[in-house]
């Protein structure tokens, strides 16, 4: 009957240790990330928020459509763009359908190294990669 207590206790210090660390991690994760600059060029009305570590980043976009009209088949064009205004990339987020006086947000996830500042804008068109 000791064993098993002893390999119960052995059991639950590996779970409590595991949990301990997914928490730790979570935190450590969450941390890094800083806030950017971000420009909005477009006339719909939205929201952003930009935060990055040194290696990737997250984009946070709700579009409110306040025309009278649905706003479809359109994308969100994200520029990362360094420090010294060099850009790193460009990511497109496709919109499917806002109708009218609806808001919708949208999570640009993006792998680009020491992101300083952000553009973002509302093009008609992705460009088709060759």
């Amino acid at each position: 009957m000791a064993r098993m207590k002893t390999f119960f206790i052995y059991f639950l210090l590996i779970v409590l240790f595991f949990i301990y660390s997914q928490i730790m991690i979570y935190i450590g994760v969450r941390t890094t990330y800083k806030d950017k600059d971000v420009e909005i060029e477009t006339t719909i009305p939205m929201e952003a928020q930009v935060k990055a570590t040194s290696v990737n980043g997250i984009a946070n976009v709700k579009i409110k459509n306040t025309t009278d009209k649905d706003i479809e088949g359109k994308y969100i064009k994200l520029e990362c763009y360094s420090k010294h205004d060099t850009l790193m990339g460009t990511k497109y987020i496709q919109i499917n359908k806002i109708g009218e006086n609806e808001e919708k947000e949208f999570e640009i996830e993006f792998k680009y190294n020491e992101v300083e500042k952000a553009i973002i804008t509302i093009v008609d068109e992705m460009p088709s990669s060759n």
